[in-house]
C-alpha cells in the first residue's frame, strides 16, 4: 500500500516511522517470535518438532548454567 491508500495521517506515518527505528531489536524479536510460531503451528512435521526440542532443551541448559 502506497502511502495514499492508507487510512494513516502523515502524522502516524512519521510517528511509526520513528518508532520503527528506534526500536529495531524489539521489531526482530517480535518477527522471529511470530515466525517460530507459525512454523511450529502450521509447518513442522514430527522430525522437525523433534529437532525444535532438542534444541529448545539445550538452550534451556544452557540458560540454566549461566544463572
Amino acid at each position: 500500500m502506497t502511502e495514499k491508500e492508507t487510512k494513516q495521517t502523515p502524522a502516524q506515518i512519521a510517528a511509526k516511522k520513528k518508532w520503527n527505528e528506534k526500536n529495531r531489536e524489539k521489531n526482530r524479536l517480535y518477527r522471529d517470535k511470530s515466525a517460530a510460531k507459525n512454523f511450529i503451528l502450521k509447518m513442522a512435521d514430527k522430525d522437525n518438532l523433534e529437532e525444535l526440542r532438542a534444541l529448545i532443551d539445550e538452550r534451556l541448559a544452557e540458560l540454566e548454567e549461566s544463572e
